[in-house]
């Protein structure tokens, strides 16, 4: 599965700095928003951001959105907390590819790289997970998955929309199908 992928590559942040970094997903407003953690202790160079789709095949996931630093441009500063947008525009920044709208059951990554530090031994991805779920209000809501760290190792909380992304479900999530 894709994202068991995504979360092996989170899982192990802590252990080695080679690893992507859990980045915190939000929805702000209507949007789905990465915010760097708010503990990370330093700012980035924001080189791209991408939200990716959930993919069962064996050519990878369909990218929803991404945006890349043009070269030349002053890249944007992202400071701890700080968060970046699905879908809207930055300057100095231009889209990639084909924009696909987010759709209802799905799960996606959302991710954000660093383009500073490009010489140490400092990861340069950060990736939180999301799934899209229809409010009561008609509204499409943007729920986390969140990845714990506790005395018996690593679980994800699940929010109702999710699927299995390859670790154990918190006691406070839900048991999410394996398909």
């Amino acid at each position: 599965m894709g994202f068991l992928f995504v979360f092996t590559l989170a899982s192990n942040a802590a252990a080695t700095s080679l690893g992507a970094k859990p980045l915190n997903v939000r929805q702000i407003h209507n949007f789905p928003v990465g915010c760097l953690p708010e503990n990370e202790g330093a700012s980035i160079e924001l080189k791209s951001a991408d939200v990716i789709g959930e993919s069962l095949q064996e050519d990878g996931a369909p990218q929803q959105w991404a945006i890349e630093l043009i070269p030349g441009s002053k890249p944007r500063i992202v400071l701890p907390g700080e968060c970046i947008a699905f879908d809207m525009p930055i300057d100095g920044y231009r889209q990639v590819g084909e924009f696909h709208p987010l759709e209802e059951g799905k799960t996606y990554s959302f991710g954000l790289r660093r383009g500073d530090r490009l010489n140490d031994w400092v990861s340069k991805l950060y990736v939180g997970m999301f799934c899209v779920q229809r409010a009561p209000d008609g509204h499409l809501a943007y729920l986390p998955y969140i990845m714990n760290v506790g005395p018996k190792g690593r679980t994800i909380t699940y929010p109702s929309c999710g699927r299995y992304a390859g670790l154990p479900p918190a006691p406070d999530g839900i048991n999410p199908p394996r398909q």
